[in-house]
């Protein structure tokens, strides 16, 4: 049976038993890697007495479910540091109450075991272990979070730069993936590993796959950072090299919490509550050396509050932000931080920030069309540069300027204005920030001071008015088109209205008013030219107008609202102002770069 055709077959047959239950593919998967750790030991010699007196291999079902759990008794007798192995009664549950659809995959497991060579196990053991984890996290085979594909987890590795005879430490092994992306590119460097984890399955499954690609796990233990690790040394009495973290998602910290019964137990102050991303982080950078390197993922909304002490102590170098993918891989906003205690001289005082090239969600599996994008941003790093829309470098000063927030699409690396010829793209990422109500005045469609609405034309015409004047054509805006200015064409962007009225001076749109779509389901931006004396323009509700204070040049503001930068500020915005009960408070709190300067 060739390795091709029994992934294929064993990825089948573990979806079937997930439609059934969850609980049922993860046994499938456990039973899977304790045999195959099983079939590597039959082959080494302290072993030989165990599988000549338990002699498992050519045999399934239940007596071979009875013989793995006596082999794994005495191998743990012998050896405790496989004591982390939950084996009594695991595994003749399985042929004796399981499932028969469980019972065939456990078997179908047996015969691919079976025919294994050492050389064998050497060479399949991990390119199965990076597919089948990787289907299995990316299909909900496996209890997961929003993990990160293969191809992020090598970028992460390439950024934490490992060196000869390092020491490595993950504080959140989970399955064992980023410590075995160190291990397999640097399978000759003599490094040390540590790293804990909370969830138990997670820890068994990672350190038997991890023992059984020959990594060194005796220090990869069970526990949390966080709370009551298994081994304390872990914590307070050792420094490494290099940290690498993917921490627990926001929804896996809530699970912990229900789980461990911290929700209503808390009061009774048995242990912590699990923190959060941001605490794991805090961490990893303690176990650190003076001169360490982390690199760690983390959900782009916690850069908004983060540590200011890693800004202040002047140890973050870069923040990358990710593509958000499909599936369950990186479904949530993510980014790495790079945190480097020994930053080389010419990024001392300055970090390097890196945006997503495109707004779609990427397709991990996609094998048309491989995703290339991470190896792209590496180089960025390496050559440390500032590419207009992809990256900046940015200040120490400008970070704590604008309130310590580390999201890198904060900063105007996309603000992306042709024909700027004024301020450089250094100068435009390091600008200040000035939020929009500092700017100017908002004006909304559903001003009172302006006429109200009604079924027939969106107007009503009886509204009580103060300081009535007469009109000519009376137009509504409904939409913004522009040309390639951003300058409103307001006949095809307004309807003239056929019943007469009469509305107040500050009801009327003005010559360089700034209209906003906010909840039509466009986010365009557009500023009015000229308005004839015998044309008045009102606003409907789908629209609000900034009204640029005389100070400043609406021209230029508007350059930045048109921008990539500026589009995706709106388009936050007008997401915080549907969730946020309609409110306009962060259309008016969004922060853009002060380039625009004064008149």
């Amino acid at each position: 049976m060739d390795l091709v055709s029994f992934a294929e077959n064993f990825i089948y047959l573990l979806f079937k038993l997930r439609e059934e239950d969850r609980s049922l593919s993860e046994r499938a998967i456990e039973y899977f890697w304790t045999n195959m750790l099983l079939r590597k030991n039959s082959f080494r010699e302290n072993y030989f007495d165990v599988f000549e007196e338990f002699a498992l291999f050519g045999k399934s079902g239940i007596e071979r479910a009875a013989l793995i759990e006596k082999a794994l008794k005495e191998i743990i007798s012998r050896y405790p540091r496989f004591r982390f192995i939950d084996y009594e009664g695991k595994y003749v549950w399985i042929f004796r109450e399981g499932p028969e659809l469980l019972q065939k995959t456990c078997a179908y497991v047996d015969s691919f075991v079976d025919q294994l060579a050492m050389k064998d196990i050497f060479d399949k053991s991990g390119s199965l272990y990076e597919a089948l984890l990787s289907v299995s996290m990316e299909s909900d085979l496996l209890e997961g979070g929003s993990a990160a594909p293969p191809q992020v987890i090598d970028s992460m590795v390439e950024l934490l730069d490992v060196r000869h005879g390092m020491s490595i430490y993950d504080p959140s092994t989970g399955f064992g993936r980023t410590l075995y992306g160190i291990f397999k590119n640097n399978t000759l460097e003599n490094l040390e590993y540590a790293g804990l984890e909370a969830d138990p399955y997670r820890h068994r499954i990672g350190k038997i796959a991890l023992i059984l690609l020959g990594l060194n796990a005796v220090n990869l233990k069970q526990g949390d950072p966080l709370t009551r690790p298994e081994d304390y040394s872990l914590l307070s009495n050792s420094q490494y090299d290099r940290v690498i973290l993917e921490p627990p998602s926001s929804e896996r910290l809530l699970s912990y919490r229900i789980k461990t019964g911290y929700l209503t137990r808390g009061i009774l102050e048995v242990s912590k509550v699990p923190g959060s991303q941001w605490s794991y982080i805090k961490h990893g950078i303690e176990c650190l050396k003076p001169t360490g390197k982390m690199v760690s993922l983390i959900e782009t909304r916690a850069l908004e509050n983060p540590i200011c002490e890693i800004v202040d102590n002047d140890w973050l170098e870069a923040v990358i932000e990710l593509p958000v993918g499909k599936g369950n891989f990186l479904r949530r906003e993510t980014s790495i931080l790079v945190i480097n205690k020994s930053k080389p001289t010419q990024r001392k005082e300055k970090v390097l920030l890196v945006v997503p090239e495109s707004e779609r969600q990427i397709d991990w599996f996609d094998i048309r069309n491989p995703i290339d994008w991470p190896s792209r941003f590496t180089e960025q790093y390496r050559g440390w540069h500032s590419e207009p829309n992809r990256s900046g470098i940015v200040s120490i000063q400008t970070i704590t300027a604008n309130g310590y927030t580390l999201r890198p699409r904060d900063y105007a690396i996309s603000a992306g204005m042709p024909r700027r010829k004024k301020v450089s793209f250094e100068e435009l990422i390091n600008a200040p920030m000035i939020e929009l109500k500092e700017i100017g005045e908002f004006i909304t469609g559903r001003n009172p001071d302006r006429v109200g609405y009604g079924p027939e034309h969106g107007v009503n015409s009886e509204t009580p008015l103060h300081g009535k004047k007469e009109s000519g054509r009376i137009y509504i805006l409904e939409r913004v088109k522009t040309d390639s200015e951003g300058v409103i064409d307001l006949y095809r962007s307004a309807s003239q209205l056929r019943t007469p009225l009469e509305v107040t001076e500050p009801g009327t749109l003005r010559k360089s008013d700034i209209v906003i779509s906010v909840w039509s389901g466009e986010e365009n931006v557009g500023i009015f030219g000229d308005i004839l004396d015998d044309e008045t323009v009102i606003l409907s509700r789908d629209h609000v107008v900034l009204r640029v204070r005389e100070e400043y040049d609406p021209l230029e503001v508007l350059r930045v609202l048109r921008s990539d930068y500026g589009k995706h500020l709106i388009h936050k915005a007008k997401t915080d102002m549907f969730f946020g009960g309609m409110s306009f408070d962060a259309l008016e709190e969004m922060r853009i770069p002060a380039i625009f300067g004064r008149k």
